[in-house]
């Protein structure tokens, strides 16, 4: 018992820790629809003003459209940061990617990285949402300090299903993983990062595992590919 409450309070720090470091970005992607939204008030305003009331609906409506765009992402950050038990079930890796990007897609923007990500039919699988979602982040936030002075850095999301399990795959095309640290990357403080403390990928694994799963970093011709692999729901 006294092991899974460690293990729980690593998760937790480790989720706090994710926060801090895209707060910036998250920031980002609030004040942009609170500048649209100061816009399409005057808008609206200018409309009354000229007793054009259908123009002033549609730009109210748009005001509408963008503070559920805020909820969404507060929303998000509450529960990502909610210390919770696991709670294991059918979760749609579309919707767990979706919650990634809302917390990490400004930084990505932010720093110019293209992300590609699957597309199409939904895959479901065991796990427990904001968990695997913690998880993507960690994986997402790596290869984006991978790719820090690229101007074509890439971020390729990919799934494949193979017999009874789903594979998530996230790949970069950044300078991969130095080969002296590749076979201890998931050992406690060994890290390639000069402020690191080398514990997400170790945390990252261990959450993993308690869905049942697996999270390896594959072989690759060029950046890394850290495939997350879970059962089909």
């Amino acid at each position: 018992a006294s092991r899974e409450a460690l293990r729980d309070e690593l998760v937790q720090a480790g989720k706090l820790a994710a926060l801090g470091q895209i707060a910036a970005g998250v920031a980002h992607e609030i004040n942009q629809p609170v500048a649209a939204i100061r816009t399409q008030a005057e808008t609206a305003s200018a409309y009354l003003q000229r007793e054009q009331g259908a123009k002033a609906a549609r730009a109210l409506g748009r005001i509408g459209d963008l503070t559920a765009r805020i909820g969404a992402i507060t929303q998000e950050l509450r529960a990502f940061s909610r210390k919770a038990e696991p709670q294991l079930g059918t979760v749609s890796l579309n919707e767990a990617i979706d919650g990634a990007l809302l917390l990490l897609g400004g930084r990505l923007r932010q720093g110019g990285v293209r992300l590609s990500r699957p597309r199409g039919r939904d895959v479901l699988v065991v796990a427990d949402r904001f968990r695997l979602e913690q998880v993507i982040v960690n994986l997402m936030q790596n290869a984006a300090e991978a790719l820090e002075g690229r101007v074509d850095g890439q971020i390729t999301l990919t799934t494949e299903r193979i017999a009874d399990r789903i594979e998530l795959r996230v790949a970069d095309n950044g300078p991969g993983v130095a080969d002296d640290i590749r076979d201890q990357l998931f050992t406690p403080f060994v890290t390639s990062k000069a402020n690191g403390l080398g514990l997400g990928l170790v945390i990252c694994r261990d959450i993993v595992a308690g869905f049942g799963g697996e999270l390896d970093l594959r072989p690759a011709a060029f950046g890394a590919v850290f495939v997350i692999s879970l059962k089909a729901a």
